[in-house]
C-alpha cells in the first residue's frame, strides 16, 4: 500500500499497515495519548495506535497532539515506537528529567535529562509550583537557553510526588486539611 508520498506500506504482525519512508526508515505520527506520570502512551499511525515508552523518547516528554517521527520495533507484546523524535519548536518542547540536586537555602538546583547529555539543566525554586523541590523526584519541564546553558521553566513533579504532598501545602508537604477541627483532643 502507498500513503505518504514516496513511502512504502509495511504490514506488521499486529495486522495494521504503517508507511515507512525508505530513505529515513521512519514513520510519522501524532501522539494520541500520553501519561507523563507513568511514562507511556500511544502514537496514531494511519488510524492505528502504536505503543510508546518514555525510554524511547531521548529525554523528551510527549503530549497529546504532538507530531513525531519514529521507527517501529517488535516486542513480546507487539509493535512499539522506537527512537522517537519530537517535531516541535525548541521553545515548545517538553522534557523528562530527575531532580539531581537542590539547595533549598539558595533556591536553585539541577535536573538530569537525557536530552542534554553531559550537562545538567538549571532550576530555580520559582519554576516549581509550591517551590518545594525534592531530590530524586521525576519531573517534566520546558527549557529556555540561558547564557550559562539550559534552564528549566514550567516544572511539574511526576509520579507519586503529589501523593507525598510535594509541591502542595507547607514546606514539609502537609496541607493541614482536617487539622484544627474540634478541641485539642480531636473531639467535637
Amino acid at each position: 500500500r502507498r500513503g505518504l508520498k514516496g513511502s512504502v506500506g509495511v504490514r506488521l504482525s499486529s495486522g495494521f499497515t504503517c508507511n515507512f519512508l525508505p530513505t529515513k526508515m521512519s514513520v510519522g505520527g501524532v501522539v494520541s495519548s500520553y501519561n507523563p506520570h507513568k511514562g507511556w502512551g500511544f502514537i496514531e499511525c494511519n488510524g492505528q495506535d502504536v505503543f510508546v515508552n518514555k525510554r524511547e523518547c531521548g529525554g523528551f516528554c510527549l503530549a497529546k497532539g504532538m507530531q513525531v517521527e519514529f521507527g517501529l520495533a517488535q516486542g513480546e507484546k507487539g509493535s512499539y515506537a522506537s527512537g522517537v523524535r519530537v517535531l516541535v519548536a525548541p521553545e515548545e518542547a517538553l522534557y523528562h528529567g530527575e531532580i539531581k540536586s537542590f539547595n533549598m537555602n539558595k533556591g536553585y538546583g539541577f535536573i538530569g535529562c537525557e536530552a542534554f547529555p553531559g550537562q545538567d539543566v538549571f532550576i530555580l525554586k520559582s519554576a516549581v509550583y509550591g517551590g518545594f523541590v525534592p531530590e530524586g523526584v521525576l519531573c517534566k519541564f520546558k527549557v529556555t537557553m540561558e547564557e550559562k546553558g539550559p534552564a528549566a521553566t514550567d516544572v511539574q513533579l511526576l509520579g507519586n510526588a503529589d501523593m507525598k504532598g510535594y509541591g502542595k501545602g507547607d514546606m514539609w508537604g502537609f496541607d493541614m486539611k482536617g487539622y484544627g477541627k474540634g478541641d485539642m483532643w480531636g473531639k467535637g
